[in-house]
């Protein structure tokens, strides 16, 4: 029996990506919202304050609080709900872009 060399997903999806560009904006997209679910998840554990506690002070719902922290993007949060739970947790909200340099497909 011939052995099969195999493929990590890592090399999978970077090959996708060069070769779709749709594929790219949803991946990226995706992950966007992963990194602000990833932040604020952390930054609520640093604080030591529960979903509710934050939900409460932020004047918003715990359920919107774990569909944040899930990366849920189907009912994604507006800058200004994101902006008061960050400063309810004590930071400031900033926005900084870069240009993307991979290659279009």
């Amino acid at each position: 029996m011939k052995k099969t060399k195999g493929v990590s997903l890592e090399t999978v999806i970077e090959r996708q990506i060069k070769k779709d560009k749709d594929f790219r904006i949803l991946f990226d997209e995706r992950r966007f919202y992963l990194q602000v679910a990833h932040l604020i998840t952390n930054l609520r554990a640093k604080s030591g304050l529960s979903q509710s506690e934050v939900a409460k002070a932020a004047g918003v719902s715990q359920p919107l609080i774990a569909r944040l922290e899930k990366g849920d993007q189907r009912r994604a949060p507006t800058f200004d709900t994101i902006y008061r739970i960050l400063k309810t947790l004590g930071y400031q909200l900033e926005i900084s872009v870069t240009r993307d340099h991979r290659k279009a497909a």
